[in-house]
């Protein structure tokens, strides 16, 4: 089967640099790396594979079947799994580390571990202000409690989510650690202790230094994004498909929402939003062609895209095209694409399909 020419490249070195950072940063704390929806796009397995060798001790997904995929590919590091409650005998065949922030599931899972004849760790969620997953802080103390005297859970992990740590002002989020704090310290007065203790997220990580504990969870900056000392990890690059010049007052793509007005060089790229190229760049983003910004022209489709050439002098049909990434002294990030269309760079890396082939560099 012939592959697609569109295709990602993810940077491994600039990868083990943004770890780096984590590791200035955090000093010798445990780095537990967000790898969940497929590594923000760039590849759950070869992403955790990289980050593994290179000493992060935990990886963090979102449902179960992250981690199945992750267990399959060899991976045998301790796998967070954040945001289900339903399949609980897979915690226990794939060696996988639930994220508790109810009682009932807390109860069924030690259910399951005694019929088993065993043990399993769990990390408790409280919600600090988040408003999504997690025990409340006025009911905490005593569901926790009741959590703390199932015979076969071992509570290893202490857990909660900023809302708004990337925001300048920190007033939200100090009293999200404060209240954390607090419920930690009553925790502590009722003999309940924890051997990793975690809240920071990327944003966390790089401006809470109190919020760090003994664990922090790293999730968009170990893909480039959040400070300027990061590199992006991701590029998407593709060739022209096909070069074609018009005359004045050609409709270029659906609904004709734009028409040539000179004599111009049309390049056709085969990615549209089918692979994550978002619709609202129609007549509004640019790609990367001979070190030049070609606009993108024209409703984006299912599965191409069309580009102005016309002012690009040579380009042909073997032309490198950067949808993502540097090219010459020109670049295009996640985040330039994500400003143009009212978003932020998370959605614009998830977003690209499967279809699009990641190599690894």
């Amino acid at each position: 089967m012939a592959l697609q020419t569109t295709f990602a490249e993810i940077n491994l070195k600039a990868l083990s640099h943004n770890l780096s950072v984590v590791r200035k940063k955090t000093g010798n704390r445990n780095i537990l790396a967000v790898v969940k929806a497929n590594a923000y796009g760039h590849g759950a397995a070869e992403i955790s594979k990289h980050l593994l060798k290179n000493g992060i001790s935990h990886l963090g997904v979102a449902f179960t079947g992250e981690a199945i995929q992750l267990r399959e590919a060899g991976l045998e590091a301790p796998i967070l799994v954040f945001f289900d409650r339903d399949h609980i005998e897979e915690c226990f065949n794939y060696d996988l580390t639930p994220v508790v922030f109810d009682v009932n599931t807390a109860k069924k899972i030690s259910k399951e571990a005694g019929r088993r004849k065993r043990k399993i760790a769990i990390h408790i969620k409280v919600d600090t202000g988040m408003g999504r997953l997690g025990f409340t802080l006025d009911r905490a103390p005593v569901e926790i409690s009741k959590i703390a005297c199932l015979e076969n859970i071992i509570l290893e992990g202490f857990m909660s989510h900023f809302s708004d740590a990337d925001l300048q002002d920190k007033e939200f989020a100090n009293q999200q650690l404060k209240s954390f704090l607090l419920l930690k310290k009553e925790l502590g007065r009722r003999k309940i202790t924890f051997k990793y203790t975690h809240i920071a997220n990327s944003a966390a990580v790089l401006a809470m230094t109190d919020a760090h504990f003994n664990m922090v969870r790293p999730g968009i900056m170990l893909y480039g994004y959040g400070a300027d000392n990061l590199k992006p990890v991701l590029n998407l690059k593709s060739k022209v498909l096909l070069i074609k010049k018009v005359p004045p007052g050609t409709p270029i793509s659906y609904a004709r929402t734009f028409i040539t007005k000179r004599k111009s060089v049309i390049a056709t790229i085969p990615v549209g939003y089918a692979d994550g190229y978002n619709r609202k760049l129609s007549n509004r983003g640019e790609v990367l062609i001979n070190g030049k910004r070609a606009p993108v022209i024209g409703r984006v489709c299912m599965d191409t895209v069309m580009v102005d050439v016309t002012d690009i002098s040579g380009v042909n049909m073997d032309s490198e095209v950067v949808l993502i990434g540097c090219q010459g002294k020109e670049e295009i990030t996640a985040a330039d694409i994500a400003d143009k269309i009212g978003t932020i760079p998370y959605e614009i890396l998830t977003s690209i399909g499967q279809r699009i082939k990641r190599v690894y560099r």
